[in-house]
C-alpha cells in the first residue's frame, strides 16, 4: 500500500506544524518563568524598602 505524495507533505506540514507550535509554547513558557522571577524580586524589594523606611 502505497500513499500518494499529497498525503506525504500534509503529514510534513502537520509535522512542521506540531513541532513550530511546541516551540513556541515552551518560548512562552520560559518567558513567564522570567517574567515572574523578576516580578517576584521586584515585590521583595518594595517590601524590604518600606518596611526599613518606616
Amino acid at each position: 500500500m502505497t500513499l500518494s505524495p499529497a498525503v506525504g507533505i500534509l503529514g510534513v506540514l502537520y509535522a512542521v506544524f506540531t513541532i513550530t507550535l511546541a516551540i513556541l509554547a515552551v518560548y512562552a513558557l520560559v518567558l513567564v518563568i522570567i517574567f515572574l522571577r523578576l516580578r517576584i524580586a521586584e515585590l521583595k524589594r518594595t517590601t524590604k524598602a518600606e518596611s526599613s523606611g518606616s
